[in-house]
């Protein structure tokens, strides 16, 4: 007991220890003008709203530092605001909830066979 206490007090210290990811608070970083401290009045919401243009393939082509970046570069750019830590809480919670669009986004109803044509 006492050696995990240890373990987790130095895990804690050093800054890396890791939280679960919460779609629920990403889902409203997403729709925030704010995050990042943006300026502009945008958020992810106002260019992808529902996941549009995010593709559903998005975690199959992007490792998470690389997407982290392109998630940094819209704040920056689009909200004018500043890039939020890539391995921080914010973003995991940002990419949770971005993953449960990209299993909505992109998909096409099939049509329906006329039967008899």
């Amino acid at each position: 007991m006492k050696k995990i206490l240890i373990l987790v007090t130095a895990l804690m210290m050093s800054g890396t220890l890791v939280y679960a990811a919460d779609a629920d608070k990403g889902k409203d970083l997403f729709e925030s003008p704010t995050l990042g401290g943006g300026t502009t009045g945008n958020s992810c919401s106002s260019c992808h709203e529902g996941g549009k243009g995010l593709g559903s393939d998005l975690f199959e082509r992007m490792d998470n530092k690389s997407l982290a970046a392109v998630i940094n570069n819209c704040i920056e750019k689009t909200m004018g605001g500043r890039a939020i830590d890539p391995e921080g809480q914010e973003m995991q919670d940002l990419m949770a909830y971005m993953k449960t669009l990209v299993t909505k986004a992109d998909v096409k109803k099939t049509p329906k066979k006329i039967e008899g044509c």
